[in-house]
């Protein structure tokens, strides 16, 4: 099934333009019926999916100029074809389009990707080389869907296992060569430590909150300051709005309370408790002097 799927598939031009419309109706389908933050949505505006489908057309195809063009092309068809089928159903109607100009450039880069892309099936190291490519983009992606599946479980857990489970599929599915499937597997190991190394530095949380300041209690001008008692909780700044009205900006990265001082021109300290709770949102205790 696999060795089919990666070089036997008469990849001809009706095989592509159907491809590409299957694709794209799939893609709009998902867009509009599955809610945003489903696995099953992310079809309609990640990479992975789309990974798989540039990989089966360029693993049939027989020259390089062959897997460009027709890689091109079913990007050109499908692509806005994702937004057309969703035009009479958008509030936004052709405005929707507006989005494509981002997938358009993608759709540019597919010619030279591709061509260079259908190396992979020469089967010597570097065409190992030239897939770890895609396996870093896939792993960064899935690292990423790991992440939210476990602050989130099981958001995401289907995003997390497609992209993953790509990995070892195109190492052992595509590449013949032990030397390639060793230096493709050991680049994918180094880019899932790399993101795991990373995914553990970042805060249990990260999520901006306003704070909207009384002015009848704090005159905020230019002169004041504000600081965190423990920036590893939280960190704050003053920032103006459009009508010159002054806010605290909180950036909170756990959900234990923290100490934030507010500092007049004259020197005068105010002390708020700020903390985050799942069923209340942002909570400011004014302590009293």
């Amino acid at each position: 099934m696999i060795k089919k799927l990666f070089g036997g598939i008469r990849m001809t031009w009706p095989v592509v333009i159907l491809f590409a419309v299957a694709a794209g109706a799939v893609t709009a389908l998902a867009a509009m019926l599955v809610p945003d933050g489903n696995s099953f949505h992310e079809i309609a505006v990640s990479f992975e999916a789309w990974i798989l489908f540039a990989i089966i057309i360029i693993a049939n195809c027989d020259t390089p100029l062959d897997a460009a063009c027709k890689t091109f092309v079913f990007f050109l068809i499908s692509q806005p074809l994702v937004y057309l089928i969703q035009v009479p159903f958008s509030y936004m109607g052709w405005g929707l389009f507006g989005y494509y100009r981002y997938w358009f450039m993608i759709t540019v880069l597919t010619f030279p990707g591709a061509f260079l892309g259908w190396f992979i099936k020469k089967d010597k190291v570097w065409s190992g080389l030239i897939l770890s490519l895609m396996l870093v983009l896939l792993v960064l992606l899935g690292m990423g869907y790991l992440e939210d599946t476990v602050r989130n479980f099981p958001r995401h857990l289907i995003s997390t296992l497609f992209c993953l489970g790509q990995v070892p599929l195109y190492i052992f599915g595509i590449l013949k060569d032990k030397k390639a499937r060793w230096l493709a597997a050991v680049i994918s190991v180094l880019a899932v430590l790399v993101a795991g190394w990373h995914m553990l530095r970042q805060p249990a949380m990260d999520t901006v909150m306003i704070v909207d300041l009384d002015e009848s209690k704090y005159a905020v001008d230019e002169n004041w300051t504000v600081s965190a008692a423990d920036e590893k909780i939280s960190t704050a700044e003053l920032d103006t709005m459009d009508d010159g009205d002054y806010i605290l900006r909180l950036h909170l990265y756990a959900k234990e309370p923290n100490v934030i001082t507010l500092r007049d021109g004259e020197g005068n300290e105010y002390r708020l408790t700020v903390s985050y709770e799942d069923d209340y949102g942002i909570r400011v205790i004014e302590e009293s002097d």
